[in-house]
Parts: C-alpha cells; structure tokens; sequence
C-alpha cells in the first residue's frame, strides 16, 4: 500500500528537529511509511534496515533508541503538548504515529482552503472578458488614428448583438 504523509515545514522548528538526526530520520521514515490509521507496521530491526541499509551493526541499536526517545515525553517545550509530547505508542503490530490524524485534518482544511480559493479565481476569470476580438483592436485603432469610417465598420462587426440589446445604433 502506497500512503501520503503531509510533512509541513514547521517541522524544522519543532523540538523533534532539536533531537540527535538518527531519531529525525527515525521518524520521517515512519511517516512515511504508515498506514491510514497512522501505524507503522514494523519493529526495530524492520526500522533500523530501512533508515540504516548500509550500517547493518549499528541500525538495530539507533532504531531502538530513536523509539525509546519518540516513546518518551517530550521536555524541551514548556508548554502543554497533546499526549505530553509523544511522537509515537507502541500498538500490537507496530507504532502509531500519535498526532497523525490532527496533521491529516490540517492537511484536509489546508487542500478546501487552496481548492475554494482556485474556484473563486476560475469563477472571477469567467465573470470578466479579458481577450479582445481582432474587430475590437481595429475599433480601438482606428478611433486612435481618427478613421470614423474603419471604427464604424468594426464596432459594427464586433457588436452588433450587444448593441442591439441595449439599444445602441452604430455611428
């Protein structure tokens, strides 16, 4: 299964970027690869192979203790923190990511906020013209030069139903 986990940037000045980078990379890994119910479905040497495949010796051991250090309380915020500051719980078949369905809500009202906004301009950009027909150029220059009888006969061309419906007789 092939699952989107948003990463916003305040992650970089949360206190999880101020941990050693084995437990960053820890984490980001099981973001990534985390089912929608938020649990990522591995042990410590399934995580250590994955964020470590080229250190074998040492994976097993960082993944354990990046696990340890996700599992604990979080003490370099001082303010009051869903679940003290846990990253992550140890469930039967893995570790669910604590806070993932309040980053997937974010996420959701984020994606309404840029697709409401998109229709509003989609919405805007029917409402207005904003191409001119080559009549309507010939009009305009020929006003500019002068030339009452080429304005004439482009205005003509270019609007007569618009003139009709509101009354208007061509010069």
């Amino acid at each position: 299964m092939n699952t989107y986990s948003p990463v916003f940037s305040s992650i970089v000045e949360s206190s999880l970027w101020m941990e050693p980078d084995f437990v960053c990379k820890a984490f980001v890994t099981m973001l990534a690869i985390k089912d929608s119910d938020h649990v990522a479905r591995v042990n410590a040497f399934t995580l250590g192979r994955k964020c470590w495949p080229l250190e074998p010796e040492v994976a097993e051991q960082r993944a354990i203790e990046a696990l340890k250090i996700l599992m604990a309380p979080d003490t370099k915020r001082l303010e009051p923190q869903l679940y003290e500051g846990r990253r992550l719980e140890k469930v039967e078949d893995g570790y669910k990511i604590l806070n993932g369905q309040y980053y997937e809500d974010m996420m959701r009202k984020l994606g309404r906020k840029v697709y409401k906004a998109r229709k509003a301009r989609e919405y805007r950009s029917r409402e207005t013209p904003t191409t001119t027909t080559m009549q309507e150029r010939i009009a305009h220059e020929a006003h500019a030069n002068g030339d009452d009888k080429t304005f004439n006969e482009a205005v003509t061309r270019s609007l007569p139903d618009k003139c009709k419906s509101v009354n208007i007789k061509p010069l």
